[in-house]
Formats: C-alpha cells, sequence, structure tokens
C-alpha cells in the first residue's frame, strides 16, 4: 500500500514540474465586469498575471470613466482542483485563483 501511495506521489511531484506543466496548463482568461477588457493568459506565449494586472492599469488609465464603477478584474475560468499537473499553479501562483469568478456568459457587454 505504501508503495502505491510513493508512486502516486511522485507523479504528483513530476507532472507538476515546468518541463511537464507547460504542456499541460491551460490558458487562464480575465475580463472587467462590461467585458470591455479582456485577457488571455497562455502558456509560452509570454502573457503573465502580472501583464494582465499592467494591462489592466493601462486600460483604467485610457478608459477613466470606468474607475468610477465596478473597477474589478475577474478571472474568467474555473478551478479544476483534480487537474493534480496544475497544483503547482494553484500554489505559487494563487493571487489569480483568488479573483472573483465571473462566468463568461453572465458579464454583461457594454
Amino acid at each position: 500500500m505504501k508503495k502505491y501511495i510513493l508512486i502516486i506521489v511522485i507523479l504528483i511531484v513530476i507532472s507538476n514540474l515546468p518541463l511537464f506543466s507547460f504542456f499541460l496548463q491551460e490558458s487562464y482568461t480575465y475580463s472587467n465586469e462590461d467585458n470591455t477588457f479582456t485577457y488571455s493568459e497562455e502558456p509560452g506565449k509570454g502573457n503573465s498575471f502580472w501583464g494582465c494586472q499592467r494591462q489592466f492599469g493601462r486600460f483604467l488609465c485610457q478608459h477613466p470613466e470606468k474607475e468610477q464603477g465596478s473597477n474589478l478584474i475577474y478571472r474568467t475560468f474555473t478551478i479544476k482542483p483534480w487537474r493534480f499537473w496544475e497544483w503547482r499553479e494553484m500554489i505559487f501562483h494563487s493571487e489569480r485563483f483568488g479573483l472573483p469568478y465571473k462566468s463568461p456568459d453572465k458579464i454583461k457587454p457594454d
């Protein structure tokens, strides 16, 4: 029994190494309240969560009327804890998973 648990733990650790998770990682998408700002964080494309925050700040500077209302950014992707190969992202980059979730279907268009 201990042998099987050890094998499972080793598989989880290996699948969370950057080499493997690069190919298995999903794209993370974000949007504001009325969908006038959208951002897609794709693995291997150089788009990061830090870049999303920077782009959203630039968007708010270019659209001062958006700063008056709800200027939150929402994640439009669901958290899938059964995808154990993404646990490293959930642990070390938890700020993206802490954003409020809004279904892409429920984002009201401008």
